[in-house]
Parts: structure tokens; sequence; C-alpha cells
């Protein structure tokens, strides 16, 4: 917006000085474009929170500067349209919309209870263009945030989603001596295939592929193929805090009617079991790099009075890091488990542990960060590890949390999957407390780590190109000659499989 004023005050000076007779000493000055004068609506739009229009704005901008030959400021139109669409995209839903949708999922409900969960603080909701929009994952919270709801639910279906499968784990004694024990070992492939239609036939499409690394937990990671292996430009190797296969593909060089990117690997996870005696926890050396790391308030694990004084009060006259961390799980677990909306956060940047402190809601991510931030902010060195749980039936994209005890190392936990005893219509109390209690310090072996923390920085640095890069579940793609934002359209041709070897 700042670019259009300069030109407009400099179009105003111009006429300014024509009248005064000074001409003569002044440089030409720029002629003010139709592009330029949807662009500066467009940037009017967005300041109000009318994000519809000002997508449309910027996609009008995007094509009167590409018939104007201004490659540069299409570029920006374009990116600018991505950003617009993105604080809205996960709200498709207007209040008749979503009305008539919880009706239709919740008929036995009363009237008035279904009423209660539309305004913003229960369901997440935004105003954009003068009107509220609601989030596409409204009917999943509803059903996670009201626990009879939930119990119902599940009792109609005769099972519960991750506890039924994973309470045996959780109920199965200490097998023994030893953290890490009854390892898995895991092959997986992951398949891109973009139909060539949807690419431009000029440019380079850069990719960033993620792939397992090793990590306390996961051991013995092999990279057996990226594919077509021509184009890999790096990797980081299996030893990085997040792993990624570079790309560069030459889009003129694109035949037939899919480009298709292939990686394969395989590894060996271990269930983590701890036995931790609060009286052996050594002391933090805080001038070691990692622990300065993982300490320090990020982009997401965000450190701020107010996440302090929230931790203080959480553990109280409690000094010993474990049983602090121990009290923070828990405070973390009594919050339901809750979609939110993480496309317009990263684009509005709003951090996710203080989206999760202020509001409440947090999934998976949410809530590791938001437990990672409230260790970090006590000196407790903690983190938030990404990648995918391969839990029997319900594999998909996961985070947890991992906390750092000197003696011990690194402590797992994982808030989400302990929720899951709640949703058990046949549970007892204590089954639910001892599964829970479980995932306090303890972890399954289904999973596959692809980042040890949040914000890891891609490699090579895409500058700013990438709007979504907080977490590489699926592939980061940049393009400077495609007409939309590539990585909407990877998402959806995105497949990662990954199996017992």
């Amino acid at each position: 917006m700042m670019k259009q004023i300069a030109l407009l005050i400099l179009v105003v000076l111009s006429g300014m000085l024509l009248a005064a007779g000074c001409t003569s000493q002044q440089p030409p000055v720029a002629p003010y474009s139709a592009g330029d004068s949807l662009y500066a609506q467009a940037e009017t739009a967005y300041a109000q929170n009318n994000f519809h229009a000002a997508a449309e704005l910027y996609h009008q901008a995007y094509e009167k500067y590409v018939d104007e030959g201004n490659a540069s400021a299409s570029k920006d139109a374009r990116d600018k349209q991505s950003l617009a669409a993105r604080m809205v995209a996960e709200f498709p839903y207007n209040q008749s919309q979503i009305t008539a949708i919880i009706d239709e999922q919740f008929p036995e409900y009363s009237s008035e209870r279904k009423a209660s969960w539309l305004p913003c603080n229960r369901s997440q909701c935004i105003t954009s263009d003068g009107e509220p929009w609601y989030f596409s994952n409204t009917v999943n919270n509803i059903r996670s945030n009201n626990i009879d709801v939930m119990r119902e639910a599940t009792k109609k279906m005769g099972r519960t989603p991750f506890y039924d499968e994973m309470k045996a784990i959780a109920a199965r004694p200490d097998a023994g001596p030893g953290i890490y024990v009854n390892p898995v070992t895991w092959e997986g492939s992951e398949f891109l295939s973009i139909p060539a239609e949807m690419l431009p036939k000029t440019g380079t499409l850069r990719l960033w592929v993620p792939l397992p690394v090793e990590a306390p937990s996961q051991r013995d990671v092999t990279i057996i193929s990226v594919e077509p292996s021509q184009y890999v430009k790096s990797q980081t190797g299996t030893a990085a805090d997040m792993g990624l296969a570079y790309l560069e593909i030459p889009l003129d060089q694109v035949s037939g009617n899919y480009l298709n990117v292939t990686a394969r690997f395989r590894y060996t996870q271990y269930e983590v079991r701890y036995t931790i005696d609060p009286a052996k926890v050594g002391n933090y050396n805080t001038s070691d790099p990692e622990y300065r790391q993982y300490t320090a308030s990020g982009r997401n694990i965000v450190i701020t009075p107010e996440m302090k004084a929230k931790a203080l009060e959480i553990v109280g006259n409690e000094t010993n890091p474990y049983l602090q961390a121990e009290k923070l799980y828990w405070h973390v677990v009594s919050h339901p488990y809750s979609n939110v909306p993480h496309v317009r956060l990263n684009a509005g940047r709003t951090p996710e542990s203080v989206y999760m402190l202020e509001s409440g809601f947090g999934d998976c991510g949410t809530q590791s960060m938001y437990f990672a931030a409230l260790c970090r902010s006590l000196g407790i060195p903690a983190r938030a590890i990404g990648g995918y749980q391969l839990v029997p039936g319900h594999e998909g994209t996961h985070f947890w949390s991992e906390y750092y005890l000197p003696g011990y190392g690194w402590i797992p936990n994982d808030v989400t999957i302990a929720e899951g005893a709640e949703w058990s219509y046949e549970a007892t109390d204590d089954d639910r407390h001892q599964y829970k209690a479980y995932y306090a310090n303890n972890l399954d072996p289904y999973r596959y780590i692809i980042q040890k923390d949040v914000d890891v920085p891609l490699t090579p640095s895409p500058g700013n190109a990438v709007m979504f890069d907080m977490v590489v579940q699926s592939p980061k793609a940049v393009c400077d000659t495609c007409k939309e934002d590539p990585e909407f359209a990877l998402l959806e041709n995105w497949q990662v499989t990954v199996k017992k070897a």
C-alpha cells in the first residue's frame, strides 16, 4: 500500500510543479496504471478485513499487470492474492450454511443448545466482508468440545479411535530396564503426482520434499531413493533437525500427463518408556548451545510475560523441572482437542502457542507448541516434534512434545493421543487416568519423525516465497511462473504410506 501512496503523492507533486513552471529540474514520474489502481483497492480491502474482496481485487490486479508486462508487480499481486485467500480458506460457511449443517448433523439436540455452539468464542468464526464465516472443522470441534456428544458418537460407532488401538500398549507393564524398547521397523513411500495441465510450460518448480531424520526414538534411518534423481540438488541428511530433499525441476522438461516425484525410506522406531525419580534430575548447563536453543522464544513457541505468568500459575511453588513439566502436561490435557485454522494463523503471523493461551483452542500442533512455550518460559528446554502418527486405521499428520531433563534426556509426551481416553464411552475414570499418565512421559512406536521442532528453516532458503513453512509434512513449492500458489495444489496430490517392514 505504501508503494501506491508514494505513487499518488508523486503524481500530485508533479502537477503542482508543472503549475509552478519547475518541471525542468524533476525526474519523470511513472504513470499510475490500471493494475496499480486495482492493487491499491485490494490493499484497502485487506486492511479493512474484507479478505474475499481483497483476494478478487489482487487477482484482477495480477491480470492487469500481466497485460501491462509488469512481471515484478504481477508476482507481488499473485502472492498477495494467495495471502488474502489463506485468511479465509478455512472458513467456507456463512451463518445460514453452518446452521443448516449443524441441524443436519445433530438433529437430536435442542435448538437452544445448537445455538450455543455458534458464538465465535465457541466456534472460531471470523468476520470478513461484513459477515461471519465459520471454520471448516466446526462439526468436529462440536463433538470434541462436548464430551457427551463425542461419547454418544463413539458409542454409535462401537469404538473409540486411537484409544482402542493404543490402550493395550499404555496398560502393559514396564518391560524392564531400558528406555527405548519394543522396536518396530517401518518402510515408507511418498508420492507426488501433479497434472501437467496445472503447470506452466516454462520456469522452474522448486520443491522441498520431507524425509525422516535420526532422533532418540527413530534410528537406522535409510533414504532408499528420491526420484527423479536428476533434479535433486541437495539433501539435508538424516542427522539434520529436519529431513528434506530439495529439487529444481525445469518445467519445459516435463513430459506426459503428470509430473511424478517419489521418495522411499526405511527406519526403526522404538517405544519410549521412562521411569523418572524427581530427586535424580540434574542441573541444567545454561550455557550449553542446545539449552539456549530450546529455551529461546521462537516464531510459534513464544515466551511472553503472559505465557510465563500462566506457567507460574500452573506450577505454583513447585521448582523441580520434572514435576513442573508434569503439571504443565496435565494442564494442557485438560483442554478439549480442537482443530484450529493453521493456515490463517500462519498468514496473519499469529503464534500458535499464543493462540492457545488466549483462546483455549488447540489441536496436536497447537497443543504441543503451547506445552513447549510453557516449559521454555520456566527454563525447561522443550520442542514440538513433527511428522506422522501411524496408529492403525488412523494414520495421518501429527505433532507431539518433548522436554529435556538432565540425567535422563528428552522426555516425550503426547497430549492429543492422551485425550482420546475422554472420547471412550466405556472406559472408567481409572482407565482414562492411566492412559493419560502413560502419555505424560512415554510414547508408542507408531511414529514417523520428519522434524525435531517447528519453524526449522527450509534448506536452501526460499526467502519469503513459501508462506506456510512452520511444518513440513507435505512438500513446499516455489514457482515464479505459476499463476496460482502451487502449495494448494500439492496438498491434493500428495500421498504418504508407511507400513511395518
